[in-house]
């Protein structure tokens, strides 16, 4: 019998996989790193890229607009922000000449306990705060991409003067790469932008980890973010084990591609078989929140499994349920998986069918079985989608059915670059 181990939560999963089950758990080991991520900021702040230092660019009459990354992106948040305000306090900027925008892209607003932790509590307090919202018709059109997707942009952000943008450097299922111009968009993008952004021919119809230069996905929101005129970017990288390992700043493009190639190499992983059995976890807390996020780890999935017939096992804790908008009920309606993937090419994007196509796409290879203590299991059939509340019970009901020969076990499938 082989054990096996993946992040659920807070806490972990545990299975026993039965003899005579070939199985490969896919988790590169990482050097610890000694460097504190204060200590990382500063440097990347006194050695941007590209631009001179943030209190040597910002005067004390500009409108500056700090955009940072919502509950959804785990990162050290509180210390970029930290940083950077002693940065524009060195600079003379004044508490008034400030805002927070919470890139929150189409995700629901943050709570004051979340952006406790998002700011520090008091940043959250002395400096004021704005919750991005895409639909409350709040934005300021800039123009046009060469692609054609009309660029609508948070009118905090669309009037400020000075646009910084913080957040992390992942792999990322649809952009290649997180970070650097996604806080613009979709971080601060009004819905008439998501629908083209997020819809195809722009959205790589595969899992994009990793394909970065000539995503189209990535180039339409490059495109954006300069005609936003971002000023400067402070963008933290992680390695596989979710580790601060370098922090990037100056240049929008410049420090953001530097960043990207840092994570290139820390995060790219060989592969070297397909499985009938592909196990996965986004990493525990917060990513498995709610199905809605978790499905990111399933993206990673699909490269690893056998073609047809195979079974994806979503370990997910899901405190907060399924997830948000359409993503439930396109999966209800459907009858089988081509249906919404028909209807998202005729409909396009709309907060939350961008998850019932990815899942359907994951469907039309395999059955998705979902591992929570949190879901009823007949909501999840009701969506096409199986569910049991221990990964146990889920290695042990696909054993029944047909007992593999090769399962794969992705522990942190969010933070890879598989590679064959």
């Amino acid at each position: 019998m082989t054990t096996i181990r993946v992040p659920y939560g807070d806490g972990w999963q545990e299975a026993q996989i039965p003899d005579g089950v070939s199985v490969q758990v896919i988790d590169p080991a990482c050097e610890p790193v000694e460097t504190p991520v204060e200590a990382l900021i500063e440097d990347a702040l006194d050695h941007p890229i590209g631009t001179p230092r943030l209190e040597e660019m910002v005067s004390k009459q500009d409108k500056v607009a700090v955009i940072v990354n919502d509950h959804t992106r785990p990162g050290p948040n509180a210390q970029l922000v930290d940083a950077l305000m002693k940065r524009l306090e060195a600079a003379g900027v004044a508490d008034e000449q400030i805002c927070f925008v919470i890139a929150t892209g189409s995700h629901r607003a943050s709570t004051t306990a979340e952006l406790d932790k998002i700011l520090g509590e008091k940043y959250r307090k002395r400096i004021r705060v704005r919750n991005h919202d895409c639909r409350d018709g709040d934005h300021v059109n800039i123009g046009t991409t060469q692609s054609g997707m009309p660029v609508w942009i948070d009118r905090e952000v669309a009037e400020s003067s000075f646009i910084i943008t913080t957040g992390l450097i992942n792999p990322h299922a649809t952009a290649g790469f997180s970070g650097g111009r996604k806080s613009i968009v979709p971080g601060v993008a009004g819905i008439e932008t998501l629908h083209i952004h997020h819809s195809l021919p722009i959205r790589p119809f595969d899992p994009a980890m990793g394909y970065f230069e000539e995503n189209p996905f990535h180039q339409a929101a490059l495109e954006a973010a300069k005609m936003t005129k971002v000023r400067f970017i402070a963008n933290l990288v992680q390695d596989t084990h979710k580790q601060n390992i370098a922090c990037v700043a100056g240049d929008l493009e410049q420090a953001h591609q530097a960043g990207v190639e840092i994570c290139r190499r820390a995060n790219t992983v060989k592969m070297d078989s397909l499985a009938e059995v592909v196990i996965v976890s986004p990493g525990g807390a917060p990513r498995d929140k709610d199905l809605y996020q978790a499905q990111k780890a399933l993206s990673v999935g699909e490269v690893f499994a056998k073609k047809e017939g195979c079974t994806f096992i979503l370990c997910a804790k899901a405190d907060e349920g399924i997830g948000e908008g359409l993503f439930r009920t396109w999966l209800e309606e459907a009858k089988e998986p081509g249906e919404v993937i028909k209807r998202f090419r005729e409909e396009g994007f709309n907060v939350g069918n961008n998850k019932a196509f990815m899942y359907a796409r994951a469907m039309l290879k395999g059955k998705v079985l979902i591992v929570s203590d949190q879901v009823d299991r007949s909501d999840l059939q009701n969506m096409m989608l199986d569910g049991v509340p221990s990964l146990q019970e889920a290695v042990d009901l696909v054993c029944e059915r047909e007992k593999p020969e090769h399962i794969i076990v992705l522990p942190r499938a969010v933070n890879i670059i598989p590679e064959l």
